[in-house]
């Protein structure tokens, strides 16, 4: 739980971005925040990272603040036993999974990752070379708080707030998937490879006419869930699995795997 001031203050970062993301680049859209409470909703999400540079699984999991190797492992379908110093081609989408916090319409990651800033480093740098193009610098710069963008420190944390959602498509619940557009790539082959429809990845991104599609962007690609018993009480809830992936929970003591064969939500 947050208190009320802590909230409102949450809440006025995140309509500057949202106001941010609507004049620079697609948000995605999470209505599922309650109006009532100060307590913003919170899930589950998946987001591509494609590494400018061979790297490994270690730095990955550092760079977006992952809590541990399983949860990396699990979201990209890799065996338990792939080790942390596993290489990651440059230009090969690596699934990153992290909370997802909704406030005013629209969805960032919850307060991570977060970047320590390196000499050398502006912004643009940080949003463009270090996380890939997934936010852009104005969008660090707003949820930060930093008046003058050329002015950050050496050793500055800086918040990274990329896109995510929470809310339920064609009344099922979902893991909202940020995809990486590929060159060459279509709407209709998007919706094909993950079980979607065409109407329904242009309606959630905001485009009129399949054309539209830039190679690059981040489209938001709703996956199906397994159904999961998980409490609301528990540190883990709301827990959604997509198909192939698994997860742990009970304090990393409880394996849950999600298949074509399991019940979806």
């Amino acid at each position: 739980m947050i208190n009320y001031t802590c909230a409102s203050l949450f809440n006025s970062f995140i309509l500057s971005l949202l106001l941010l993301f609507t004049a620079t680049t697609h948000a995605f859209n999470c209505t599922s925040s309650i109006s009532s409470s100060a307590t913003p909703t919170k899930c589950n999400a998946l987001i591509d990272y494609i590494p400018p540079n061979t790297t490994t699984l270690s730095h990955i999991k550092t760079l977006f603040g992952v809590p541990n190797l399983h949860t990396l492992l699990g979201a990209n379908s890799m065996p338990l036993s792939t080790p942390p110093t596993q290489p990651v081609p440059a230009n090969r989408p690596i699934k990153i999974l992290f909370q997802c916090i909704c406030a005013n319409g629209t969805g960032v990651s919850n307060r991570r990752p977060v970047y320590r800033v390196k000499k050398g480093d502006d912004l643009d740098h940080i949003a463009r070379n270090v996380f890939g193009a997934l936010v852009t610098y104005q969008q660090i710069q707003a949820v930060n708080g930093i008046a003058d963008a050329s002015l950050i420190q050496i050793g500055q944390e800086l918040w990274i707030p990329l896109p995510c959602s929470c809310d339920e498509v064609d009344g099922s619940q979902v893991v909202h998937y940020g995809h990486v557009v590929a060159n060459h790539s279509t709407v209709q082959q998007i919706a094909d490879a993950y079980g979607s429809r065409v109407e329904t990845l242009l309606r959630l991104n905001g485009l009129a006419d399949p054309r539209d599609l830039l190679a690059g962007a981040v489209l938001d690609v709703p996956l199906r869930a397994c159904a999961s018993s998980v409490s609301n009480q528990s540190r883990d809830y709301p827990l959604r699995l997509s198909n192939g992936t698994y997860a742990f929970t009970a304090h990393n003591c409880l394996q849950c795997k999600c298949d074509a064969s399991n019940n979806y939500m």
